[in-house]
């Protein structure tokens, strides 16, 4: 785990980048694996999340995006996920 902190992704997932990133996804065509979408998107928005960490978080991520009603609640959960993740490395690199 590379992923030095999370800070930037500690504020709850605001509706506009969920609405960007369903945007992105609507605009593949249909065939966009919308947890890569928002791993990217997630990538982008860090500076502290690089390569292994996102292939590392694409391993351990568990989203059942079939219960979501829109896009956007789908990529709302997976940011959540991902942010809840991303708060267990920063607790075991503390204890560390």
């Amino acid at each position: 785990m590379s992923c030095r902190r999370s800070e930037d992704l500690s504020k709850p997932p605001t509706s506009r980048f969920a609405e960007s990133i369903a945007t992105t996804v609507r605009a593949q065509s249909g065939s966009a694996d919308v947890e890569a979408v928002v791993l990217r998107a997630v990538a982008r928005r860090s500076e502290s999340i690089d390569l292994p960490d996102i292939l590392e978080l694409r391993s351990l991520l568990d989203v059942d995006g079939a219960q979501a009603d829109t896009l956007e609640e789908q990529v709302t959960t997976i940011i959540s996920a991902i942010e809840a993740e991303l708060a267990g490395w920063d607790r075991r690199e503390v204890a560390a």
